[in-house]
């Protein structure tokens, strides 16, 4: 099946504040994981990052653009056809939404951990080859009460 992820959303599950601002990290934690799947595409906030490839194999990048949102651009992506995504997303109407367009929905949250960690990264802190730690519990608890997720 293929997936539209909510991309600074999975950011900020991923790495806080930071983690949400941070395209070039949300495409490194998506790049082995997508190997193994079909067609993934990752949608950002804004203009696009001149850091970051249009496309990494299946991983397409997307950019909402100036002033408009991601979840416009994943619901611009369902109208034509919402059968078969999985969406990725802690936000709930985003959800809500994703699921009224006929989508399945993917807790970001549930999708961080259930994706396997790369090689490297040692249990609950920085990566051997620099990356940055895994948030700590007080960024994970500021982005589910900003999302709206029950911890």
């Amino acid at each position: 099946m293929p997936y539209l992820i909510d991309a600074a959303n999975l950011g900020g599950v991923l790495g806080g504040a930071r983690g949400a601002r941070d395209s070039a990290g949300v495409v490194a934690f998506l790049r082995e994981w997508v190997r193994r799947r079909g067609r993934v595409v990752a949608v950002f906030d804004g203009p696009p990052d001149a850091a970051v490839a249009d496309r990494y194999g299946p991983l397409e990048i997307e950019w909402s653009g100036a002033g408009r949102s991601a979840d416009a651009a994943i619901l611009r992506h369902l109208a034509r056809g919402a059968r078969g995504w999985i969406v990725v997303t802690d936000d709930r109407e985003l959800a809500r939404r994703s699921r009224e367009a006929g989508a399945a929905v993917e807790s970001a949250s549930s999708f961080a951990t259930r994706v396997p960690e790369r090689r490297g990264r040692a249990q609950g802190g920085a990566a051997a080859d620099g990356e940055k730690p895994a948030p700590s519990a007080s960024e994970l608890a500021h982005w589910r009460k900003t999302f709206g997720v029950d911890s």
